[in-house]
């Protein structure tokens, strides 16, 4: 049963993978229509989308980071807020800050310069095949985001699932952006600037919403207190004493627990068994968890029941002193 459900996990991690990298993939086709067309285009509205469309891209990649997380090895798949996290967050903020400031002020000078009597105050001239080619991929993007929320459901990917209900709550301004550049192409150009000063807060309002739900993901301090977990373990038949326990991530998303337990020497054959119920325990009060195990020498019978090359050996992490 318990190979059953490992099988399971395995396949819904990796279908969970395949539909992250897809959308990231789609994600930074779209980004790059809207940001050359926006530039060539000279649309504010693109711009501005563009804008918006990165903060999918950065949704997508934390969730890809949680996803294959647990395939890193020797604890590394705790997640926690590493100096590429702390960076990437940062040199996002920056660069939205910079252009999103950088939008705003043209677009109001191109609104005043309209009600100033100026003389074509709004320089988009926007190519029919730029507007095709924003359409087209809006659909896809809009579908393969309603695809992979379907998906979400039936794997337990907590990653997948903040994935697609982030990209779904602002598909309508995707939608509504075709649209304004529809008008746009109609000669309603300013709507350009106008729909720009529109998009700037929701993209600000939108990276919040990451920071602020997918973020979290990829805490480092102590999730669940040691003794708790020592509590449960030791509840166990056979445990003796649990020892060196560490758990990252956040409860009720995820966490990863590693504990290190002596066993009694007649249920050494069952460590694999033992290991089961707690690791059920564990989930069955703090939600989705992945634990690590490790079996330690009873005293004073050091080494005498559990030798290297026995089956139910596991040595000792060899970060033991560094960790992550």
């Amino acid at each position: 049963m318990k190979l059953l459900s490992m099988n399971e996990g395995e396949y819904q991690r990796r279908i969970s993978y395949r539909l992250l990298l897809t959308t990231l993939w789609a994600t930074l086709l779209l980004l790059a229509v809207e940001a050359i067309g926006g530039w060539a285009n000279q649309s504010l509205t693109l711009l501005a989308e563009s804008l918006h469309t990165l903060v999918d891209g950065f949704s997508t990649v934390l969730s890809l980071v949680a996803v294959t997380s647990p395939q890193r090895q020797m604890g590394r798949e705790v997640w926690g807020h590493g100096r590429a996290e702390v960076a990437g967050t940062l040199m996002l903020c920056a660069f939205l800050g910079f252009t999103g400031v950088s939008l705003l002020f043209i677009a109001l000078r191109q609104i005043v310069s309209a009600f100033t009597g100026a003389d074509n105050p709004f320089q988009v001239v926007l190519d029919p095949q730029v507007l095709r080619f924003t359409a087209a991929m809006v659909i896809l993007n809009v579908a393969l985001g309603i695809y992979a929320s379907y998906q979400a459901r039936s794997l337990s990917s907590q990653a997948l699932k903040l994935n697609t209900r982030h990209f779904l709550a602002d598909a309508w301004l995707s939608i509504v952006m075709v649209g304004v550049l529809l008008a746009i192409w109609q000669n309603q150009r300013w709507l350009d600037p106008v729909f720009a000063l529109v998009l700037l807060p929701l993209v600000g309002r939108s990276l919040w919403r990451v920071l602020n739900e997918q973020l979290p993901m990829l805490l480092r301090p102590t999730a669940i207190a040691p003794e708790a977990i020592s509590h449960l373990a030791t509840q166990v038949e056979g445990v003796t004493r649990c020892t060196r326990i560490r758990s990252r991530g956040m409860v009720g998303r995820q966490v990863w627990v590693e504990i290190h337990l002596v066993l009694h020497p007649e249920f050494v054959e069952s460590a694999e068994t033992i290991g089961e119920q707690i690791d059920a325990l564990l989930r069955q009060r703090y939600g989705p968890l992945r634990t690590q195990v490790w079996l330690d020498p009873a005293r004073p019978y050091q080494g005498a029941f559990l030798e290297p090359g026995s089956p139910n050996y596991l040595p000792p992490p060899a970060n033991d002193g560094d960790w992550p």
